[in-house]
């Protein structure tokens, strides 16, 4: 059987396999082909393949596995917007390039909160002790 984690990560598999065989039907009926749209194959193929179950799964289980694939999630979101943003131009470049860009400052940010809170939890002010 399946676990949790397994089935989660095959339905976002299966759902992208969906969503390619729908814009092949939509290419040979309209013309129009995901490789022609750059910023809806990013989206289709680094949002719905790789980032949406990571972060489900961070949002849903307690544990320092949920922070490893927060940071995989906007790592890997960045990686694919370099890659995705060669074959775009104009808005579509900075739009795909602000969606990676957002993703490491989020990660930065989410760290830095972290962080603070770790340290803040052991650091006290009690000032009858003195």
């Amino acid at each position: 059987m399946i676990d949790r984690e397994g089935r989660v990560v095959f339905g976002s598999l299966f759902v992208f396999v969906v969503a390619v065989a729908g814009s092949i039907v939509v290419e040979r009926q309209t013309g129009v082909a995901l490789q022609d749209r750059p910023l809806l194959a990013f989206l289709v193929f680094a949002g719905i393949a790789v980032a949406l179950p990571q972060l489900y799964l961070a949002v849903t289980e307690t544990g320092p596995h949920s922070r490893s694939r927060l940071r995989f999630a906007a790592v890997a979101t960045a990686v694919f917007a370099v890659a995705f943003a060669d074959d775009a131009s104009g808005a579509r470049y900075l739009l795909i390039a602000a969606i990676g860009t957002g993703s490491i400052l989020g990660l930065l940010c989410y760290e830095t909160l972290e962080g603070y809170r770790a340290v803040s939890d052991e650091v006290t002010f009690d000032l009858r002790d003195q």
